[in-house]
């Protein structure tokens, strides 16, 4: 099986924008976001099914989707932060955090992948949540 793009990134094989990383897991920024802020949160253990993870791996994960959503609030100013754990797209499990600024328009309204976004943007975007994480600990 060859490795996911998650893993590549994981790897640093290609680029992505890191906005926390352990030893069990990474968050980085989502490269199509639909809302901006929207970030990924990933196991470093290329696991395809979220129910195949082992326990504290997916308990972990789901601590640190929790940080990571805290800091979307205060960094985007989200009246809610949402997530959604995938698997489909690509073969590898991660949770989505979308910080929502307008809780109006509903999730499934902008599930779709948005349009990709630019490094630069990216950029900007990681510095306010890497500063919102580090305010958090």
């Amino acid at each position: 099986m060859s490795e996911s793009i998650f893993t590549k990134i994981i790897n640093r094989e290609i680029p992505g924008h890191v906005v926390y990383e352990d030893d069990h897991c990474v968050a980085i920024l989502d490269k199509f976001p639909a809302v901006t802020g929207q970030s990924l949160v990933i196991p470093k253990k290329e696991i395809d099914y979220a129910f195949d993870l082992d326990d504290d791996t997916y308990i972990h994960l789901f601590q640190i989707a929790k940080k990571i959503g805290k800091a979307s609030d205060k960094a985007f100013n989200a009246e809610r932060t949402c997530l959604v754990v995938e698997g489909f797209d690509v073969p590898h499990v991660h949770i989505k955090i979308f910080p929502m600024q307008d809780t109006k328009r509903a999730l499934g309204e902008i599930m779709p992948a948005g349009k990709e976004e630019s490094d630069e943007v990216l950029a900007v975007v990681s510095t306010q949540l890497i500063a919102a994480i580090d305010d958090l600990d």
